[in-house]
């Protein structure tokens, strides 16, 4: 029997596929999703022309508790950017 995944985590995934297909019509081409690392997770990691784009997608019901960009604190920022470089040093185009 499956388990009803709970809202916030349904609401979370809804924000991540619209993001995807925003980026997609924008011409960006997806490279993989929720890459974990040992400092934590990007959800979506991007590519257009040879920049590679790294996507923290932030879902709020309400602005009551902050915009999405006012969610991603110094610490939250240091993450990402620790994952990135993880990314980058493992993925590391050859030529």
């Amino acid at each position: 029997m499956k388990a009803k995944q709970a809202r916030h985590l349904r609401q979370g995934l809804e924000a991540e596929q619209c993001a995807y297909a925003h980026l997609k019509r924008q011409g960006l081409r997806l490279i993989t999703r929720n890459y974990r690392t040992p400092f934590g997770e990007i959800d979506l990691i991007m590519e257009q022309s040879n920049t590679i784009v790294f996507v923290e997608v932030r879902y709020r019901r309400s602005k009551a508790f902050g915009t999405p960009a006012e969610t991603v604190g110094t610490r939250k920022q240091e993450k990402l950017k620790a994952s990135a470089g993880h990314y980058l040093q493992r993925n590391r185009k050859k030529g």
